[in-house]
Order: structure tokens, then C-alpha cells, then sequence
């Protein structure tokens, strides 16, 4: 902490192994991203005829992208991800819905996926929602600036030197354990986790001195790429590569319209993704025939090449009614929302907290003296606040926003989500002062926060797995150095 401490002082930072002067930094000043955000919100406003709300959730939705992408590469921007992401799915694709996929849309209204509660009384509650989050998630991460992190990254060079082999067997480990994870066990998220090692490895071996380790990032990732396909499960990968270019770019001063760059393009591949992700499975996990691409003649990594490459080269079907549609479902978490605001307390009353103790006393007893205790996954949230009691064949889950609504209603719900982004940011803040003690730690990062980076996830499962996940971390670290005398 010395070097730390010095480095702030003396108002420089880390980059490429040297100190320069934070002048001569490629990050821009967030106070023009606010300014811009402004005019924007003034012309949406004034020259296209939005009301205040859309032209806020615009403006705002703006500033965030360009703060996540001038953050990226001089911090661990988790968190700037999350607002962002955040704000997508529960702020501009609803108004996409309100806009376009309404009632009066045939699509929308066939397959019911349409808002259920009015345009002002959503936005009521979500737009303060997440300015809570935001304010509650920067609390404490504000703290850590570029010059922490710069000099964090200095101190894992050093503390990551001759560690190639580790991050071989964490890699082998993990490529392993993907295929022996069975969904059904009880233990399938501790197989989970040990799978995750494949994305953790890697790192480590970027980070070490060999020569190869540029080539070894690329073949695993290629490999899991590959793995995906097979699988037809592009999210996780996705989101772990995306995790992980958060920390492999702090090695690196970008440009922020190089960022901005490979952000657009990476927006557009997402997006293609998405919109053959449903024909890909109804190919590879059903068995049909969609326009003469079938696994009769091709294997799933063809099948999926050309699916792409089609997709690729007629991207006007990205505009297709029908096309744009399924990307709206998939992407609008604020539909599930919506519903949680009308069923409660219309049918419903409000929970009063009531889901939130349950979820605590699910952490902290063991099953077996709990035997009914809830479950991960969101089960019970859409029972009680949605009223939806079959099973159904593919993930719902009304998220952190939906049960903070069913348990307190609007007003107190935003205090809920600025205290569950308080804790949350207080979370950061202990793994980060854990990382200047041990900095490789900071290569686990992806693994202990992946399930927090979503507003998809119900509060059970975020904090479910970020525990579980801190205690099988915390065990490695400690089975490495009793067993195998060696540090990770």
C-alpha cells in the first residue's frame, strides 16, 4: 500500500508497466458526458416531441453507455456495466414497447407480451429505481479510481510471475468440470463453479511472463466459443468474455473512440446473436429443418456458422418485425416487471418484506435443517407476485426491481434497491481492499460477481451465489498453499 499511496501523491499512474502523468490520459472528463446527455435530453425534449420521461430515459441511457465505455480499461467497471445494463433492460427497451410493442401490436398482442401498467406509472417507480441503484452502487466504488487500479495491476505482474502452470490446471480443471456440471444434482453449482475456473485460468496465464500467454488467451477462448455452440448457451460466454475484457484492458491505454468502436461492434454481433439464437436451438435441440439447414446434413457448428453468416449478410432482417420482436422479448425485463405492478397488490397484497427475510434465513440455514427453504431461481417470486404457478419451459425471473415492488410497492422500493445496491457496492469495496493484500485475486473477479452484473437475477440468487462463490474461492486459495505450497 506504500506504492500506492506514493503513486496517489505524486498524481500519476500505472500504464504499461511505466508511471506517467495523469495528463497524458486517454480518459475523458465525465462531466462532458453529462453536458451532452443534457442537450440531448433538451432536444428530445423540444425537437422530437418526447415527453420528459422518454427524453430523460434517452439522455440517460446515453451518458451511461459513454461512462462504462471512458471507464473501461481505467477501472474494474463492474458496476458501470451494471447501470447500464440496467437501464436497457428496464428503462429503454420498455419504452420501446410502449412505443412500438404495445396492445394495438398484433405480435405483442398475440404472444402477451406487451406492458401491463401504464407508461407513467411504470416510469414512476423504475426511473427512480434505478437512479437508487446508481447512487447506491457508487457509494463506496467511487473510491477506487484509475490510480488505484493502475497500481493494483502493477503489483499483480509481479505477484503473477511463474504462475503459467496454475492457470494451465485451473484451465484443464475447468474444461473439465463443464461437462461433469449436471443441472439436476444438488451439487450442480458447486460443478458450476469449478467450470468457471476455465474462464479464471486463462487470466492467470495472461498475466504471467511467458511468451505464449497472448496465444493461450486466444486458443481457450476459442475453445469456449466452440463449447458454447455445441451447447447452444451463448450468455454465459458472452458475459465472461465481457467480464473479463473489463480487467484484461487496464493493461492497456485506449483510446475512447477506439472503445467506442469495438462497443458499436460488439453491440451489432450481440444482437445477430440474439436474433438466431431461437432458430439455432429449434435446429440443434429440436431436431427441425429451418430453409434447408438441418443437423442432418451439418453439424451444430455449421448449422450455426450459417445462421450467422446469413444473418451477417442480410442484416436488414435485423429490422424484420418479427425478428426485431424476439430480440424486444428476450431483452425487456420491465414486461415481467410490469406484471409484478399489476398483479400487486390488485390480486396480490405487498409482501412487506416478507421475501427478503425468507431469502436471508435461505442463506444462512442449511438445507438440511430447512428443508423447504426457498430456492434459487425465482421460483417462488413468480408464484407469489405474478401469479404464474405451472412450470414453464425456459428462465423467468421478475429480478431485484419486481420483488423490491411485491414487497414494499413503489416509494419503498427505491429505498429498498438503494440499500441492496449499498450492499452490493459494499461487496466491491471489501474484494478490492482483499485484492491490494493478495492482487491475483483480482482475476477471480468475474467469478464472484457474475450473478450481480444482472437485474435479471432474483435477490436469492445474487447474494446465493456471491457467498458460495467467496467461500470456494476463499477454499483454493487455501488448499493451494496448505496442500500444494504454493500461492494462487
Amino acid at each position: 500500500m506504500q506504492n500506492l499511496n506514493a503513486t496517489m501523491l505524486s498524481g500519476a499512474h500505472v500504464v504499461n508497466d511505466t508511471l506517467v502523468d495523469k495528463g497524458k490520459t486517454n480518459k475523458v472528463h465525465d462531466s462532458y458526458f453529462i453536458l451532452f446527455s443534457v442537450a440531448l435530453f433538451l432536444y428530445a425534449l423540444l425537437g422530437w416531441d418526447f415527453t420528459v420521461q422518454e427524453s430523460f430515459i434517452i439522455s440517460y441511457q446515453v451518458y451511461l453507455v459513454l461512462r462504462f465505455i471512458n471507464n473501461f480499461g481505467y477501472t474494474i467497471c463492474f458496476f458501470d456495466f451494471l447501470v447500464f445494463y440496467s437501464a436497457m433492460d428496464t428503462l429503454l427497451v420498455p419504452l420501446i414497447g410502449y412505443r412500438v410493442y404495445n396492445i394495438e401490436n398484433q405480435l405483442a398482442r398475440t404472444w402477451g407480451w406487451y406492458m401491463r401498467v401504464t407508461q407513467d406509472v411504470y416510469f414512476g417507480y423504475l426511473i427512480p429505481a434505478n437512479l437508487a441503484l446508481f447512487a447506491g452502487l457508487n457509494f463506496f466504488t467511487r473510491k477506487f479510481t484509475a490510480v488505484h487500479i493502475k497500481e493494483l495491476f502493477n503489483q499483480l505482474k509481479e505477484k503473477a510471475k511463474g504462475k503459467s502452470k496454475v492457470g494451465i490446471v485451473l484451465t484443464v480443471i475447468g474444461f473439465v468440470a463443464t461437462f461433469l456440471d449436471n443441472g439436476g444434482s444438488s451439487l450442480s453449482f458447486v460443478f458450476h463453479l469449478f467450470a468457471m475456473l476455465k474462464y479464471v485460468g486463462p487470466l492467470y496465464i495472461y498475466f504471467t511472463d511467458v511468451s505464449w500467454r497472448n496465444m493461450a488467451l486466444y486458443i481457450s477462448m476459442g475453445v469456449f466459443l466452440v463449447q458454447a455452440i455445441a451447447q447452444g448457451m451463448f450468455g454465459e460466454f458472452v458475459m465472461y468474455l465481457i467480464l473479463a475484457l473489463m480487467v484484461v484492458s487496464v493493461k492497456f491505454n485506449l483510446r475512447f473512440t477506439t472503445k467506442l468502436t469495438v462497443f458499436l461492434v460488439g453491440i451489432f454481433l450481440i444482437a445477430i446473436l440474439q436474433s438466431i439464437k431461437g432458430a439455432y436451438r429449434s435446429i440443434t435441440w429440436k431436431g427441425n429443418t429451418i430453409n434447408g439447414v438441418s443437423l442432418k446434413n451439418s453439424s451444430s457448428l455449421e448449422v450455426f456458422g450459417t445462421l450467422f453468416l446469413n444473418r451477417l449478410t442480410s442484416t436488414e432482417k435485423l429490422f424484420d418485425e418479427k425478428v426485431s420482436f424476439g430480440i424486444y422479448m428476450r431483452m425487456n425485463q420491465g414486461f415481467l416487471i410490469s406484471r409484478a405492478m399489476d398483479y400487486v397488490p390488485r390480486v396480490e397484497p405487498y409482501a412487506n418484506g416478507e421475501t427478503i427475510i425468507r431469502t436471508i434465513g435461505a442463506i444462512l440455514v442449511p438445507r438440511f435443517l430447512w428443508p423447504d427453504k426457498p430456492e434459487a431461481g425465482g421460483r417462488e417470486n413468480l408464484v407469489r407476485f405474478l401469479g404464474i404457478k405451472q412450470r414453464i419451459g425456459y428462465s423467468m425471473n421478475i429480478g431485484p426491481y419486481g420483488e423490491a415492488y411485491g414487497n414494499f410497492g413503489a416509494e419503498k422500493g427505491v429505498l429498498f434497491i438503494f440499500a441492496f445496491g449499498l450492499f452490493l457496492s459494499f461487496l466491491f469495496k471489501k474484494f478490492m481492499t482483499n485484492c491490494y493484500k493478495r492482487p491475483t485475486l483480482i482475476l477471480w473477479g468475474p467469478l464472484l460477481f457474475y450473478y450481480t452484473l444482472t437485474v435479471e437475477t432474483d435477490i436469492l440468487s445474487t447474494l446465493n451465489s456471491f457467498i458460495k462463490g467467496a467461500v470456494f474461492v476463499a477454499l483454493l486459495f487455501w488448499i493451494s498453499n496448505k496442500f500444494f505450497k504454493t500461492s494462487m
